[in-house]
């Protein structure tokens, strides 16, 4: 995904997190203040997850370039033998999963298998 895609999904994904926190506050007009900030909590750890999902997707390291050499095992110090793409689920500061397309090695000196950063 590229920066203005990027942009344009999360103002879109803000717009419908105010919009369903405005038909919540509707349907629930006796709220107290912290079961509000509860419920405003919640939508942003969501609105939260898929900003950095589609921020890192964004990411050059998500895959290796023709031509170039792979990272590292942070291990040995062997270069990674590229296993494809893999699926990495990881789990934000507010308990939320974001789901990541990795390029994916395989140390051939000590066998251990790595997502490299980025």
């Amino acid at each position: 995904m590229d920066g203005k895609k990027m942009m344009k999904a999360g103002q879109e994904d803000g717009m419908e997190m105010v919009s369903g926190l405005t038909e919540w506050r509707l349907e629930h007009p006796r709220a107290t203040f912290e079961e509000i900030e509860k419920e405003v909590d919640c939508r942003l750890e969501r609105y939260r997850a898929k900003l950095l999902e589609e921020a890192a997707a964004m990411s050059e390291k998500r895959e290796w370039k023709r031509g170039e050499d792979g990272p590292r095992c942070p291990d040995c110090g062997e270069r990674l033998a590229k296993r494809g793409k893999h699926q990495k689920v990881l789990e934000t500061h507010g308990g939320k999963e974001v789901e990541l397309e990795r390029a994916y090695g395989v140390c051939p000196k000590c066998g251990q298998g790595f997502f490299p950063p980025g």
